[in-house]
């Protein structure tokens, strides 16, 4: 085999094409000039793409530094309808847990909230990131339980406490902060009720019922309420990845819709009104179908999460509003920023809106916050309403954000079109000009080069090559300017 490979590779080499006898070495005196300037132009490039990978990705990694240290943002309501021993534990445990590090707990009186249908409403609104309560008569019960009797033998633990959360919003964090917050609270609960209650409450002890010495060992648990399961992993993808796919999928879309308009003219041949209308209704059914192609993989790969087709419909459309927003955005950008910038610009769109879904607001710095206004991070909190068929509902503001982006982009994509159509036409008749030129100086050409008139003037004919050269010149540069009023773009994949 290493024969084989050895031989293809001499074979090769041997070609006129490939040969050395045909090319010069990167050290040749005849890259003298050459050598210097591709590798400054390299190492300046190679330069700022480091430098902006580094920016973007601060800026993304920032969103989560030193986060635990703001968890207390996380805010979850507490209500003791107990008025007894276990909700003056349940405070105390409180206290103890208290920190920067740890979930915040907003205590509300039983006014204020009559009924525990009023506290999971507040939840799955999305007022509270979750909820704990210390149930009615829950410390009369356990005082009965611990004596004996029918009352230690239906004991139910779970009955003392009662916590709500919400595991669809933001899953990794409702799972490793509020739930972990919550599940603190019922243990520092259970050990403050001993402190604060197990001395006094040992002498009242039967000890011949196991029942009741269980019931004393173990007063306190919690029921648990999730408004929302999310049983299924790709979860963890919906606010993290899947939210720079709608960004990329539009950009390579607009490369190909670009290098297609190039190729037939529609700027400098189609009406004004027409050539935006094609790019529109483009634009409007690449990303219907994208929208459906993402809306799929999401559906096929959502295991045990089961979502009607009414959900199915509308996660649809969501997605179908946020990538025509970013299809919009760059196609304005892409209209009017110079070629090399269009990578950069990308690059940051997508960091910025990966960085307003990849956490909460509240755990990120303050400087931060101003995601909140950005596309992606109100299309995430509408489907997240939509899957969990209306818990925490921020439509109110989200759907009003979405369509401003919209209507916005609408306006800045119809500017920027016609001032590529009015860029094209005028490039387009500097062109004809310059062709009608060059069939005269060729004339001319002609007729000095004829036998008839070799003692013509050889000024004349300097002249004629100089032109010749700048018109070299004119054609190069009318095919950048041309590339700069289409934009990025690639071949279309059919001729």
């Amino acid at each position: 085999m290493v024969n084989i490979g050895i031989k293809s590779l001499r074979h090769l080499r041997q070609k006129p094409t490939l040969t050395n006898n045909n090319r010069v070495s990167f050290s040749n005196d005849q890259w003298k000039g050459i050598r210097t300037k591709f590798t400054v132009q390299t190492t300046a490039g190679g330069t700022a793409f480091m430098l902006w990978f580094l920016a973007c990705c601060s800026y993304l990694y920032g969103t989560l530094f030193e986060s635990r240290n703001r968890y207390h943002n996380m805010h979850v309501l507490a209500v003791d309808y107990d008025d007894g021993v276990i909700g003056k534990s349940m405070s105390s445990a409180y206290q103890q847990l208290e920190a920067p590090g740890f979930i915040t707990l907003k205590f509300h009186s039983r006014e204020e909230f009559p009924t525990e249908q009023d506290v999971y409403d507040s939840v799955y609104k999305g007022k509270y990131w979750g909820a704990i309560i210390a149930t009615e008569r829950a410390s009369e019960r356990l005082s009965t339980a611990i004596q004996g009797g029918q009352a230690a033998a239906s004991y139910n633990t779970t009955n003392a406490l009662h916590y709500i959360w919400n595991q669809q919003y933001y899953t990794t964090f409702a799972s490793s902060v509020v739930l972990s917050g919550l599940q603190q609270m019922v243990t520092a609960t259970r050990v403050a009720y001993t402190k604060i209650n197990g001395t006094q409450a040992y002498p009242f002890v039967a000890r011949n019922d196991s029942a009741a010495v269980q019931a004393f060992l173990n007063p306190v648990s919690a029921k648990v309420t999730n408004t929302k399961v999310a049983a299924h992993g790709s979860v963890i993808l919906f606010n993290t990845v899947s939210m720079a796919m709608p960004v990329l999928q539009q950009f390579f879309f607009i490369l190909v819709l670009n290098g297609a308009s190039r190729q037939h003219q529609l700027y400098t041949k189609m009406t004004v009104r027409s050539s935006l209308l094609v790019r529109r209704a483009a634009g409007l059914l690449f990303t219907l179908g994208a929208a459906l192609c993402q809306t799929g993989y999401f559906w096929a790969f959502r295991e045990g999460w089961s979502e009607s087709a009414g959900q199915f419909m509308l996660t649809w459309m969501t997605f179908w509003l946020l990538m025509h927003i970013h299809y919009l955005v760059l196609d304005s950008i892409s209209s009017v920023a110079p070629l090399p910038v269009m990578p950069f610009v990308v690059l940051l769109w997508v960091f910025l809106n990966i960085a307003s879904t990849l956490s909460p607001l509240e755990l990120q710095p303050g400087f931060y916050r101003w995601g909140i206004a950005l596309p992606s991070h109100n299309a995430y909190s509408v489907l997240v309403t939509i899957w969990t068929g209306g818990a925490s509902n921020r439509l109110y503001r989200a759907l009003p954000i979405l369509f401003a982006w919209w209507i916005l982009a609408n306006l800045t994509t119809i500017t920027t079109h016609v001032r590529a159509c009015h860029l094209a036409y005028k490039l387009d008749q500097e062109q004809q000009t310059s062709q009608s030129l060059d069939i005269e100086d060729k004339d001319e050409e002609a007729a000095i080069s004829s036998p008839s008139e070799e003692t013509s003037d050889p000024i004349s004919r300097h002249t004629t090559a100089r032109n010749a050269l700048e018109r070299r010149r004119t054609v190069d540069q009318a095919a950048l300017e041309q590339r700069e009023i289409y934009g990025p773009s690639i071949p279309p994949f059919s001729r």
